[in-house]
């Protein structure tokens, strides 16, 4: 009796731990059946390098070299057209926008260049001469010349991003990035140019990218200069009395030029004399175009 009731109890422990393994062989065999369709899924991957923040960053923050960190990445989608970053494409351009660390860089959020202001803007610009051999990447000047040879640097070191042309080819605009003082000191020299006859605006293009920026000097009128200094998105505006004195003097530069010139042409027309039959000559045709830089069209 003793035998079987033992037999029996053996027989009843066996049962679950039967069960037991056939549980854990079912498990195992499922493991190796995901380990394969992983191993599977990994023959079909293709990766490839990306860089990586080591920090968070702001916007207009230069990426430097300890900010960066490189890693792979795999996608089942088709990578072969996929052009990956090196380290060099990245190191030394801003980010456009703030990027928190272990975000992706890629090249459309980053750029090349100075910081961009807050207040800067894209400009297009239509009333300005241009060089003939202008291209678009070049740094140039914006300068105004008034009809007694007096010339002023407007607005330095601007970049040209685009030429706007018509379907002939010929340009019909530039475009440019204005400050907001820069575009006050534009506007108003604009209005000179359209104040005085014989004054211009024009580009003038840098010999290379190394040169140092040339420093402003042209003195607004007194409108602009009282806006310049409560315009709220002007920061860091130099409020001195010296600007007001210069252009008090080119002003009076240009009332005694163009006194004088007026006072010439009466005494040119008191001279000619003539049979009736003789026509006074046109001192209009008879002026010359005032050309000071090579690069200037002549008058229309």
């Amino acid at each position: 009796m003793m035998a079987g009731a033992a037999a029996a109890g053996a027989l009843l422990i066996g049962i679950p731990l039967t069960g037991m393994l056939f549980r854990e062989k079912q498990s195992t065999e499922r493991m190796q059946e995901n380990l394969a369709h992983y191993e599977k899924l990994q023959e079909q991957y293709q990766y490839v390098s990306v860089f990586v923040l080591t920090e968070d960053v702001t916007v207009g923050d230069e990426l430097t070299a300890s900010m960066l960190q490189e890693r792979q990445v795999g996608s089942l989608e088709d990578l072969s057209l996929v052009q990956p970053l090196t380290k060099d494409d990245l190191l030394g351009k801003r980010v456009k926008v703030s990027l928190t660390k272990g975000s992706a860089l890629g090249s459309d959020i980053v750029y090349e260049g100075e910081k961009i202001a807050e207040d800067e803007r894209q400009v297009e610009l239509t009333e300005l001469y241009l060089p003939k051999t202008l291209r678009e990447n070049e740094l140039v000047d914006v300068r105004i010349v008034f009809p007694n040879g007096e010339d002023y640097l407007v607005v330095k070191h601007k970049r040209v991003y685009r030429l706007i042309r018509d379907e002939e080819g010929e340009v019909l605009a530039v475009g440019l990035r204005f400050l907001e003082e820069e575009l006050l000191r534009y506007q108003a020299a604009l209005v000179d140019a359209k104040t005085y006859e014989g004054t211009r605006l024009y580009a003038l293009q840098y010999a290379g990218d190394f040169q140092i920026a040339a420093k402003e000097y042209y003195p607004v009128n007194q409108a602009v200069f009282t806006l310049m200094q409560w315009d709220p998105n002007i920061t860091e505006l130099f409020l001195v009395d010296a600007e007001q004195e210069r252009r008090r003097i080119l002003e009076s530069h240009l009332e005694d030029f163009l006194s004088d010139e007026s006072q010439a042409e009466d005494r040119f027309a008191e001279t000619q004399t003539g049979d009736d039959d003789d026509q006074p000559p046109d001192v209009s045709e008879a002026k010359e175009p005032l050309t000071l830089y090579t690069g200037l069209p002549e008058e229309p």
